[in-house]
């Protein structure tokens, strides 16, 4: 199955909307306005909440986000090392230890279930995050899609402190020489 997630052009939540090959709405993902940890709700076109995504709120030399069911049942945890060279997330969840691998641009991500390639999710450059999932049809697509917005939740949140560090290095150091 290969289906598109692309975030909508004015979202103050950041919400997405997932569509199949021929364009069709397959999923909504609605985010929270203001939201510590970036909760997103995956939902099916009924509204009915799938899964719900949200980071860990305190971290210690990692990234962590979870997915959760509609009934708040931890269906996975997605955590990505701290200091790493290249994007890679190890994924506990129902159908076991997956590992999801990107190379050093954070375009393509290889989903293995031990070892084996289940899934690839290829990030589209354009002015709004966009990414096309193929999953293996055996596998919960709603789960994979929650996945990736689990990753894109943690990217965003590096992304966030890594600018918000080197702010406050350069304006701390800058103005007393």
């Amino acid at each position: 199955m290969e289906l598109s997630i692309k975030n909508k052009w004015v979202s103050l939540g950041g919400s997405s909307v997932v569509q199949d090959v021929n364009g069709n709405d397959v999923l909504k993902v609605k985010g929270k306005v203001f939201s510590f940890t970036r909760k997103k709700f995956l939902t099916d076109l009924q509204d009915n909440v799938k899964y719900v995504v949200r980071n860990k709120f305190w971290r210690l030399f990692t990234y962590q986000a979870f997915v959760l069911d509609a009934e708040g049942n931890t269906k996975a945890t997605v955590r990505r090392k701290f200091f790493s060279l290249r994007d890679h997330y190890f994924v506990t969840s129902d159908l076991g230890n997956l590992e999801i691998i990107g190379n050093i641009l954070q375009f393509n991500y290889r989903i293995l279930l031990d070892g084996k390639e289940i899934g690839h999710v290829a990030r589209k450059i354009s002015l709004r995050d966009s990414f096309v999932l193929t999953v293996d049809d055996d596998y919960d697509y709603m789960l994979m899609v929650a996945l990736v917005i689990a990753i894109d939740n943690i990217t965003d949140r590096k992304d966030e402190n890594a600018t918000s560090s080197s702010f406050s290095v350069s304006s701390s150091s800058g103005g007393n020489s």
